[in-house]
């Protein structure tokens, strides 16, 4: 390492200067490249500590603005070129932005069902045994011994068989005449059905993806059919959903992303908002209660004007 000593004989009576620089060569072996590194080295003890430390000398030495930064970095050029970074507020404001629960697309709530499959009669027959007869009459035939007629009850049936059942009594309830199974309002109440029946389904077997995927696309049609229907009829819109217990949430237009940047904003407005009406509230306050100190010093003030006005005979 070389060094070249700078003397300053002005007002150090012969005294060395007070600092050195010092530059040296550092060659890499296997790139080969070399580095000069200047290091500022002071003739005192004491600063040549304060710089092992990592203490920038020109900060306190009183150096000029822009050799203060150093070392330089990003936020300390901005500050020399008069801008600023933008930061948030960490102490002060109690603003706690908590992250929205994500809510499955096959949720009830999201989904806009609102009721449940209703429960079944397990006594009462299959449909397949009932198609050209109602269940009462089937089971009032006397041909037919008790334990058949168990037998061939939903009790001892597969779980599509009671979901059949209850598709039936939806389906008797909404159709327009009793051959109808193509209209909207059909369409819709088989979809609920079977969307509800999923739903229940997935709730238990969440590893199901074909399931999920199938729940996924029924909810999809169905709501494209109630966008239809609404078009069409309103008020028999209005009926069908009343009547199957459904909520209609149409898609939205633009579709905004829930963000914590934007989320603290509006936090923060509502936050300032807040702080502004409590403090216009209290000073609101303050000013009632001087009303009434203001008033009896009016009316002291008014009095001693007449007083002085009699006096001075300018009030006859």
């Amino acid at each position: 390492m070389q060094a070249s000593t700078n003397a300053g004989s002005s007002g150090l009576d012969g005294e060395t200067a007070s600092s050195t620089v010092a530059k040296s060569h550092c060659k890499n072996n296997k790139s080969g490249s070399s580095t000069v590194v200047q290091v500022t080295a002071v003739a005192d003890t004491d600063d040549l500590a304060l710089v092992s430390q990592g203490k920038n000398l020109n900060v306190m030495m009183g150096a000029s603005p822009v050799d203060q930064q150093f070392p330089l970095k990003c936020s300390n050029i901005l500050n020399i070129i008069g801008m600023q970074s933008r930061t948030y507020i960490k102490d002060g404001v109690n603003i706690e932005w908590v992250p929205p629960p994500k809510v499955s697309c096959l949720d009830p709530s999201k989904s806009g069902d609102r009721g449940t499959l209703p429960k079944v009669d397990l006594s009462r027959p299959q449909i397949k045994f009932t198609r050209n007869r109602t269940p009462a009459e089937f089971l009032e035939r006397q041909d037919i011994s008790p334990e058949i007629k168990k037998v061939t009850s939903l009790e001892y049936a597969p779980v599509k068989y009671q979901i059949q059942a209850i598709k039936q009594d939806v389906l008797k309830s909404v159709q327009r005449h009793a051959f109808d199974c193509a209209s909207f309002e059909s369409t819709i109440a088989c979809l609920t059905v079977k969307i509800r029946n999923q739903q229940r389904h997935t709730s238990v077997a969440k590893r199901d993806i074909i399931s999920r995927v199938w729940c996924k696309e029924n909810i999809e049609r169905r709501n494209s059919l109630l966008k239809h229907l609404r078009a069409c009829d309103y008020k028999r819109f209005e009926w069908l959903l009343e009547k199957l217990d459904l909520v209609y949430r149409p898609h939205p237009t633009t579709i905004e992303a829930v963000t914590r940047k934007g989320s603290i904003i509006k936090l923060t407005t509502i936050y300032c908002e807040r702080m502004r009406n409590e403090r216009l509230e209290n000073y609101r306050k303050e000013l009632e209660k001087e009303k009434v100190k203001f008033a009896a010093e009016k009316a002291e003030l008014t009095k001693w004007i007449e007083e002085e006005e009699k006096q001075l005979g300018l009030r006859k």
